[in-house]
Parts: structure tokens; C-alpha cells; sequence
């Protein structure tokens, strides 16, 4: 019990809490089973239950990491309901794919992805209802600038990337 408590204790260092802490909400707010949650992560159901558990103190594979880290940061977002669940799960997945956080290097995404970065940016300054008002505000002065704050700021990741589709043609 010691060990547990030491692996908690090393959790709490590395990760804010304990993992088993983040997981479970995350498969709460999102509505998972822990199999879906470590499928998403792209980590085995044992493994995940180790983490849980704090048997282990942390994730090894850096894939499963930028994909926790990607949950987290949409959890609130979708509780507040300003995110679909799999917009959420399809930004989780993107952050796995993509490369920057092992190699600090950028790289040319999929329109997909580069629309998902861009709402991720935008979402992370204000809420969906902020830019929907801030769109109300200059919709008659700035009818695209109010587009954008709307597909971006509040849309679901097919629109946004439909709509960047159709600016880099």
C-alpha cells in the first residue's frame, strides 16, 4: 500500500493529480467506458488500469500523453456544452497524430488538423458564447470577420475545416 501511495504521490509531481483522478473524469465527462478510454488514448485496458490505480506512475508512450493532455484540456469545454463529444474525441485523436511535441518541430497537417489547432487557439482565450456575441457585434460591419469567430470559435471541427477548405483553395 505504501508503493501506491508512494506512485500517487510521484503522479501528483508529474501529471497535478493523480491519474486515476484525471482518467475517471475524463471518461466520465466523455462518457467512456475505460476499454473506449484507453483505446482512445491508444494505450492496452491493463495498462490504463495500472495508471489508474497508481501500480504504475506513469504513461510511457508519448503518443498516450499528448492525447491525455488533449482530453483534459477540452473537458470543460464539453461539460459546458460548447464541444460535441466527438469533436472532442476527434481533436484527442489529432493530438496523437501529430509530431511538434516529440520533435518541437512543425509540420504541414491536414486541413482537418490545421482547423482543429486554429479552434483550439481560438477556444483558448474565450467561450463559444463570447465569440458567438463578438460575431453579433460586428456581423454588420465585418460579415467574415463574425464568420470566422463563429465557425471557429464555436462550430464543430467539420466546419471549421470546411471552412478552411474553402480559404486555401
Amino acid at each position: 500500500m505504501a508503493d501506491v501511495e508512494a506512485n500517487r504521490a510521484a503522479q501528483r509531481e508529474l501529471y497535478g493529480e493523480p491519474l486515476g483522478e484525471i482518467l475517471t473524469r475524463c471518461r466520465e465527462v466523455l462518457g467512456l467506458t475505460q476499454a473506449r478510454l484507453a483505446a482512445v488514448l491508444g494505450i492496452s485496458a491493463p495498462m490504463l488500469s495500472q495508471v489508474m490505480s497508481a501500480q504504475r506512475i506513469k504513461i510511457g508512450h508519448p503518443v498516450a500523453v499528448r492525447r491525455l493532455q488533449a482530453m483534459v484540456d477540452v473537458l470543460d469545454e464539453v461539460a459546458a456544452g460548447q464541444v460535441r463529444v466527438d469533436d472532442a474525441l476527434a481533436r484527442v485523436e489529432q493530438a496523437g497524430d501529430s509530431s511538434e511535441a516529440l520533435t518541437g518541430t512543425t509540420r504541414r497537417g491536414s486541413t482537418r488538423e490545421t482547423a482543429a489547432a486554429v479552434q483550439a487557439m481560438f477556444r483558448s482565450v474565450a467561450s463559444a458564447t463570447d465569440h458567438l456575441a463578438a460575431a453579433d457585434l460586428v456581423a454588420a460591419s465585418h460579415p467574415q470577420i463574425a464568420a470566422i469567430l463563429r465557425v471557429y470559435g464555436a462550430g464543430s471541427l467539420d466546419e471549421a475545416a470546411e471552412h478552411l477548405s474553402g480559404q486555401t483553395r
